[in-house]
């Protein structure tokens, strides 16, 4: 699994940016598992007070993480989610989460 201080950096990163309306950052995923290969990417969902704006929100994660990504020649995906919905919808991607997700 990655290193704590990388793992609290892309939380500052992410906490700098959103302020309040972060809730959490999951780290889910071959890293959470432990199985990475040497072209897994970094999983991460992002979770924010609502409302959402998709374009938005994913634009900024792109911002405050793509400069990390370069310096560690992987690809960290950061996808978006309203804490409430991550909570309480049942759909498989959040439940996989809730299974393997480690908070960050």
């Amino acid at each position: 699994m990655l290193k704590k201080e990388l793992l609290e950096e892309i939380k500052a990163g992410l906490a700098a940016a959103y302020h309040e309306r972060l809730c959490g950052v999951v780290l889910y995923g071959s890293e959470a598992r432990g199985d990475t290969s040497a072209d897994s990417d970094i999983d991460v969902l992002v979770l924010l007070h609502g409302p959402l704006d998709y374009g938005h929100d994913l634009e900024t994660n792109l911002d405050v993480l793509y400069p990390l990504s370069l310096q560690l020649g992987r690809r960290i995906s950061a996808k978006p989610v309203i804490a409430s919905e991550y909570e309480s919808v049942d759909c498989p991607l959040y439940q996989n989460v809730h299974r393997e997700g480690i908070m960050i």
